[in-house]
């Protein structure tokens, strides 16, 4: 078991950080005023460390060290005044088989004073030392100055060690910014490399840090940007605004360490985008929380995506719907029409070929281009028996883009079973007229499409708007960018679409 004044020793001696360093100046004067006031021809600063002790400054001496068993200081360490004074080594007990005495130099008198830690550890002296004995031992003058010095060594130790933990301190301190300043630059350009908002904010303040993004993203000025939780509240839709709030309180009071909420966010054009607020909570050990740390993804397209994704579910539920009622009107004809059951069979099955092909057109459109006669075609192939007069499509050679071309197909098809339900194609006798021309107007051609049933019964205006309605409507109209009008008369419903001819032939379109 280590003997633990030792060990305390060694410790301070460690915390100077003094064993083995050059020379200064500062330990040599204090040797050399405490060999000139003693009269002595040697002195030491002498540190007694594990198994030597070591001379920080020595004056008349020539070894920097010695072994502990040549070491007199270490004796002096245990005095209880702070000084220790053999008048003749060879006659003390403690020294006199010392092999610095019973050979060269053959010292000895020996004087020192204890160096002391402020926490009383005793670790060294300030020490003089002659080869002649000294009966007297010192002077009270010289006993005074030679404590005096010991003080100026141990404020020189201290002195230095306050130097030393500063200079560590300045360099941890250093490491730490320079740390800081990478992080801050990482931070600085992920927030670049990112197109989401990060934002920090400090609840306790209600400050809030927005990145570049706010500007970037959400088209803000800095001087437009408040760094407050109620101006971001503020910009929250008023519909979203109260849950929102309620979200975030119910987080900051409750226990979890995650947050995330969607809503509209205010543009600084007055628009609103669909965002995804997520953020992570600090909270302290008591589960106070500091601090939210969060990421604002903007999820409007996800939103639109999601909302297409829809209509196009109603849509296809629709088309489904309708598939199975034009199924059984075709079905119907077929064999009220057919002479024979061989051409029942054969008309039928050539009527559900036509029926694909228009749901291929209506699903798939990815074709470069189409012509408008073979899109408009197709969709009314399988309404028509072949009869004379009971279709009339016209209008000059088009080519229309890809986009366009579903959409009027889309169209063509609700207006047809529409009509094979309640119009014209539900009775023998009645006519459907699909005719388009293209219209010179100032600025850029338009094109005129109008679908016009005739000789069916009587069409009076639906009570409310259905769904094949505003498909007609949205699908067609917004894709071309058009007006799409519809008159229900008593001779059969009149529906006219007008359209820059830009909007027909372009490849993009609204519906994707």
């Amino acid at each position: 078991m280590s003997d633990p004044i030792e060990t305390a020793r060694l410790q301070v001696l460690h915390s100077y950080g003094i064993l083995d360093t050059p020379c200064e100046p500062g330990f040599d004067d204090i040797v050399t005023l405490a060999t000139q006031i003693c009269a002595v021809p040697v002195g030491l600063v002498s540190l007694v460390a594990a198994d030597r002790q070591w001379f920080k400054a020595r004056c008349g001496f020539p070894a920097c060290e010695t072994p502990l068993s040549q070491s007199v200081c270490v004796h002096a360490l245990a005095s209880e005044d702070g000084l220790m004074v053999i008048p003749d080594l060879s006659a003390d007990s403690r020294t006199r088989d010392n092999a610095l005495v019973t050979g060269a130099p053959f010292i000895r008198f020996y004087a020192g004073a204890v160096l002391r830690s402020e926490d009383g550890v005793p670790f060294g002296t300030l020490c003089v030392i002659d080869t002649e004995p000294r009966p007297d031992g010192l002077e009270a003058d010289q006993a005074f100055a030679l404590r005096a010095l010991a003080r100026q060594a141990m404020a020189q130790l201290e002195l230095r060690r306050a130097v030393r933990e500063r200079e560590a301190a300045l360099a941890a301190e250093r490491q730490v910014r320079d740390a800081l300043a990478v992080s801050e630059e990482r931070y600085r350009l992920s927030s670049r490399a990112t197109t989401d908002l990060i934002w920090d904010w400090n609840p306790q303040t209600g400050r809030i840090h927005w990145d570049e993004g706010l500007s970037a993203l959400y088209g803000y000025r800095p001087v437009e940007i408040e760094p407050s939780n109620v101006w971001w509240y503020a910009h929250i839709h008023p519909e979203d605004r109260d849950r929102v709030r309620r979200s975030v309180q119910a987080a900051l009071e409750g226990a979890p360490l995650r947050w995330s909420e969607e809503y509209r966010f205010r543009r600084a054009d007055g628009t609103y985008a669909t965002v995804l607020n997520r953020a992570i909570i600090v909270r302290t050990a008591e589960g106070t929380a500091t601090r939210m740390t969060g990421v604002m993804l903007d999820a409007t397209q996800q939103a639109e995506a999601d909302a297409h994704r829809e209509m196009l579910s109603q849509e296809l539920s629709h088309r489904l719907k309708n598939t199975l009622a034009m199924v059984q009107a075709i079905a119907s004809q077929t064999l009220r029409d057919a002479p024979d059951v061989t051409s029942a069979r054969d008309a039928l099955l050539q009527r559900l070929l036509a029926l694909g092909k228009a749901h291929d057109i209506l699903l798939a459109g990815n074709a470069e281009r189409a012509g408008m006669e073979a899109v408009i075609r197709g969709a009314l192939a399988l309404h028509d028996n072949a009869r004379a007069g009971r279709l009339r499509i016209e209008g000059p050679a088009l080519d229309i883009g890809p986009k366009a071309a579903l959409a009027l197909a889309l169209m063509i098809h609700e207006l047809a079973t529409n009509a094979a339900k309640f119009g014209a194609l539900s009775v023998e006798a009645g006519h459907v007229g699909v005719t388009w021309q293209i219209e010179a107007l100032a600025g850029a051609p338009q094109l005129r499409l109008s679908w016009i049933e005739s000789d069916g019964p009587p069409v009076p205006p639906p009570s409310r708007k259905g769904f094949g309605t505003r498909l007609i409507e949205r699908a067609f109209a917004g894709t071309v960018a058009g007006d799409v009008v519809l008159e229900y008369r008593e001779t059969g419903l009149h529906c006219v679409l007008t359209a820059p001819l830009s909007g027909f032939q372009g490849k993009d379109g609204i519906l994707n």
